[in-house]
Order: C-alpha cells, then sequence, then structure tokens
C-alpha cells in the first residue's frame, strides 16, 4: 500500500495516512518482464485507474511461475482447508515473458 504524498502527521506523533487502492510491488527475475509497469494510478496515487490487481491476482501470478497451481493448492487452518488466493486470484500473464 502506499503513503499519502499530500497529508501531514496525523498527530505529532502518527505519520500520514495509507492507501491501500493503490500501490506498488517490484518483481524482479523468475519469468517477470523487465523494466516495465503494469497498471497506473489516478493523479493523487489514491486509486487504480488502468489494469487494476489485487492481491489475489499477484499471489496467483507468483505461485503459476513457481509451477504451482493457485486454484489446487490449499493449507489447513482452523479445521478447514483454505486456499492462499481464496475463490479468486487471475494470473497476471501480461506480466510474464
Amino acid at each position: 500500500m502506499g503513503r499519502t504524498p499530500h497529508t501531514p502527521a496525523v498527530t505529532p506523533t502518527c505519520g500520514r495516512d495509507h492507501h491501500v487502492n493503490g500501490y506498488s510491488i517490484f518483481m524482479a527475475g523468475g519469468g517477470f518482464k523487465g523494466g516495465m509497469a503494469y497498471g497506473n494510478t489516478d493523479e493523487f496515487g489514491n486509486s487504480v485507474v488502468e489494469n487494476k490487481a489485487d492481491i489475489h491476482d499477484i499471489h496467483a501470478t507468483i505461485l503459476h511461475q513457481l509451477g504451482i497451481d493457485h486454484e489446487i493448492l490449499t493449507y489447513r487452518h482452523g479445521g478447514r482447508d483454505n486456499s492462499l488466493t481464496d475463490v479468486h486470484g487471475n494470473v497476471i500473464k501480461e506480466i510474464l515473458v
């Protein structure tokens, strides 16, 4: 998630707000295209305006590059099987070599 560039300190001891709707992630190697940007935020960096991808998509893409099918992978927690991508997640093929 990103930090709000235009908001002053919330209190004297507390920093700026966070934006969970527009963030950056850096990936290198592993079959990801180099030197590219995927997606775009508005002029303030608050919200996604192009190629929105949520965390489930990112997890699905990383697992895909590791050779793991995110729709099959589960782990046991609290007596039930869970999936890292829940019932969501699509591989972002545009960022792959």
